[in-house]
């Protein structure tokens, strides 16, 4: 915005207004806002008005479809789509490099799947529905926490609070022995902890946040069988949120977040890290150092 020094004091006023309010646009990515949660949190930050969203997935019809909408939102921030692979560790790393994380003030991984399937491995050897819960998104995090300014966040949504231990890990981490669809999502939200509170204490500039939507109206579990799915669906209408509700939620918890590694519940409040957490220090450092083993670019 260009003011002339010649415009009354009042206008100057104005112009100067507007030209701070651009420059505290932020930058958001929300990775699996495609669909879900994600997407309703790609609204809640669009409604802002000073968050430009990109959305991340694997449906580009859709992706640009939810552009438009959010375009609609908020028409004075740039809104972009971005395709990315979530079985892909490679495709992570393109999307870091497309959407540079000094210039990405907020980071949200919702991605994830819902099946019932046995051990899957993708191509870079990992479990899918572990690489989609935990393995990408650490591996995401980790790329953008260590680029990002001060101040920046990082916000997983899947399961604070609510999953338990994976006692196992120290002899099976990939679950290629012992897998089973508790002992996955145990693993997932386990090490996720673990891995994002390690990112959180090398980065104490940062907000850091894990959160749990709870029962969410949404077409998660569209992997899963037609019978389970015919019962699921029913109680979703009836008793869960609308995932734009919960993005709002989400969204407004993640946003007034302190700086250093938080916890929160499906209500937006936050979750007593001394219950909520269930590895320690010691088990932590396991769980970290094996997945920098597991993962490229980050030994």
């Amino acid at each position: 915005i260009v003011c002339s020094l010649m415009l009354p004091l009042s206008l100057l006023a104005v112009c100067q207004l507007a030209s701070n309010t651009s420059s505290m646009s932020l930058n958001a990515l929300v990775v699996g806002g495609t669909s879900g949660i994600g997407h309703g949190i790609a609204l809640a930050l669009a409604k802002r008005g000073d968050v430009g969203v990109t959305i991340a997935g694997r449906n580009a019809e859709r992706g640009n479809a939810i552009v438009e909408e959010l375009k609609k939102l908020s028409p004075t921030q740039q809104h972009s789509f971005e395709a990315v692979d979530g079985f892909s560790l490679a495709s992570f790393k393109d999307l870091s490099d497309r959407r540079a994380p000094e210039d990405t003030d907020i980071l949200v991984m919702t991605h994830g799947m819902a099946t019932i399937q046995g051990y899957t491995p993708t191509a870079d050897g990992l479990d899918q529905k572990l690489q989609l819960a935990y393995f990408s998104r650490f591996y995401l995090a980790k790329l953008y926490a260590d680029k990002m300014k001060q101040g920046s966040r990082i916000a997983a949504v899947l399961s604070a609070g609510v999953h338990g231990r994976y006692n196992k890990f120290e002899k099976d981490f990939e679950l290629k022995n012992h897998y089973s669809i508790k002992n996955a999502a145990d693993a997932s939200g386990f090490y996720l902890d673990a891995g994002l509170e390690a990112i959180s204490d090398d980065h104490p500039e940062l907000v850091v946040a894990h959160a749990a939507p709870g029962f969410v109206n949404t077409n998660w579990g569209t992997e899963m069988p037609f019978v389970i799915r015919a019962m699921l669906r029913p109680m979703q209408r009836v008793f869960g949120k609308s995932a734009e509700r919960c993005g709002e939620i989400l969204t407004s918890a993640f946003m007034s977040s302190p700086t250093g590694y938080t916890l929160v519940n499906p209500d937006g409040s936050q979750l007593d890290k001394k219950r909520g957490i269930k590895h320690t220090r010691a088990e932590r450092d396991v769980i970290v150092e094996r997945t920098m083993h597991l993962l490229p670019d980050l030994c």
